[in-house]
């Protein structure tokens, strides 16, 4: 394919970074502890993704090792549950010992005032902003990605627990936040390879033919 002169980067590199970014787990990682100044730039250029009436709904937060540690407790007693057979004591503490161990964790959240005049005037910003969120997400993936960061987004719903939002901090007094992804960071010698996907034709409603 021939780039458009227009283009800011090529139409190789940037087709080659989206299709080759995966999901690697957190127990794939190699200990290497991905640098914070790195990590906030990308969280800069991340959040700059279409905002409707510029609510600017994502908020982050980068843990520490024992915040990540003691997120990773509360998991995997959630994952043993509370009637623990050998099955899930043993998947706990795999768990608990993956994410413990992961170089690094970010939460990412979308608030929105349910209360305020524009969501009364205009429900559908909720859904809107929670779109946003899940859209500075994928821009956040792929600028790691590009700086050879592997990630794992997560919607594992230790969030559900309310010593969650103690240990990461969120903001209280701020029901109507959400979480969006739990972000695992760190870095691996191979990435997985592209897996296969359906043709384009079996999910594309072409209607050129009603033209």
């Amino acid at each position: 394919m021939n780039n458009d002169a227009k283009t800011m980067v090529s139409s190789e590199g940037l087709e080659r970074l989206i299709a080759s970014r995966r999901t690697v787990k957190p127990a794939d990682f190699d200990g290497r502890k991905p640098d914070r100044e790195l990590l906030r730039h990308c969280l800069e250029v991340a959040r700059m993704a279409p905002n409707h009436h510029r609510t600017e709904p994502t908020y982050f937060y980068l843990l520490g090792r024992r915040q990540i540690k003691e997120v990773a407790q509360v998991n995997a007693e959630r994952v043993a549950g509370e009637n623990p057979t050998e099955y899930t004591l043993k998947r706990a503490m795999r768990k608990e010992k993956e994410w413990s161990e992961s170089p690094g964790l970010l939460v990412i959240t979308c608030h929105t005032n349910l209360g305020s005049e524009l969501v009364r005037s205009k429900p559908a910003v909720v859904d809107e902003d929670y779109a946003t969120s899940c859209c500075i997400t994928q821009n956040l993936l792929l600028l790691l990605h590009n700086h050879g960061i592997a990630t794992k987004w997560s919607t594992a719903p230790v969030w559900e627990d309310k010593r969650f939002e103690e240990i990461v901090g969120l903001r209280h007094g701020e029901p109507d936040e959400r979480v969006v992804a739990l972000v695992f960071l760190g870095y691996v010698e191979n990435n997985p390879n592209v897996r296969p996907f359906r043709p384009i034709g079996e999910i594309l409603i072409d209607g050129a033919d009603c033209e």
